[in-house]
């Protein structure tokens, strides 16, 4: 989808952008190989010929960063399939819900690796260093709001600067509305019965129980609560991407896929 996103030029937001695929230029290489790009002004076309191809050599390098620097971060979903071998799937669990509440668990997945850490137990900031490593792009639901300001909050030398999809944002888009577990039912993602009626403010319950009383199973239902919420970002954001690409931006998802686009 990256390649058929023409707000990275100047003055082009969605209504030119539209105005281009209407007029059959779907893609960059298709812009930079067109004699006509109304409904853009002629007179800038080798200005805009440069910026996609300095667009491509981006990709061709696979800086993620870099593209995304390029268009505004709410568009930056478009990136998600293109980077997803190497995008971070995130979420916290605190003591409270303030910018300076403690971090009690982090899980982060990556390329089918999940890893949890926990607070008084392995949660340092080199262990996020590491859990991170080689990430192109955040995916979370809400965390451009809570978790990630909490994380810079708690975590100053960690970087959390990464390309951002948030799901919060990008199911109002496709007309999923609720928190994250109303959503998952909606779309067909089961938890486990042992975790359905587990919320934030219940975990929120559940980590006082560890941490006051050494409740060890408080704590590993908080752990699995925690592992579940980050391991269904893949398949929300999976489905998101999808409807995005079908309905917000009027494109066939699989067709899409099949291209490389």
């Amino acid at each position: 989808m990256i390649e058929r996103t023409f707000q990275i030029l100047p003055t082009v937001g969605s209504v030119k952008e539209r105005k281009l695929w209407d007029n059959g230029i779907l893609t960059w290489n298709d812009f930079i190989d067109s004699d006509d790009i109304s409904p853009l002004p002629q007179k800038n076309k080798e200005r805009y010929d440069s910026i996609l191809n300095y667009a491509y050599q981006l990709l061709d390098e696979g800086d993620c960063s870099g593209l995304s620097t390029m268009v505004k971060s709410g568009e930056h979903w478009r990136l998600y399939d293109r980077f997803k071998d190497s995008v971070s799937f995130l979420d916290i669990e605190t003591d409270g819900l303030e910018r300076d509440s403690t971090v009690t668990v982090v899980t982060v997945c990556k390329n089918n690796e999940t890893i949890t850490l926990t607070e008084g137990i392995d949660l340092t900031s080199e262990t996020l260093k590491e859990a991170l490593e080689d990430t192109s792009m955040l995916v979370t639901f809400n965390g451009s709001c809570f978790d990630v300001p909490v994380l810079k909050y708690s975590f100053p030398d960690v970087n959390f600067d990464y390309p951002h999809f948030d799901l919060r944002f990008g199911c109002k888009k496709v007309g999923l509305k609720g928190g994250l577990k109303l959503i998952e039912k909606e779309i067909g993602i089961c938890r486990d019965e042992s975790l359905a009626e587990v919320d934030g403010f219940e975990a929120v319950r559940l980590w006082k129980r560890w941490e006051r009383n050494g409740d060890r199973e408080a704590l590993d239902k908080l752990t699995e609560y925690n592992r579940a919420d980050t391991v269904n970002l893949r398949t929300l954001a999976d489905f998101v991407y999808g409807r995005m690409v079908t309905e917000y931006a009027g494109f066939d998802h699989t067709r899409s896929t099949e291209e490389g686009l």
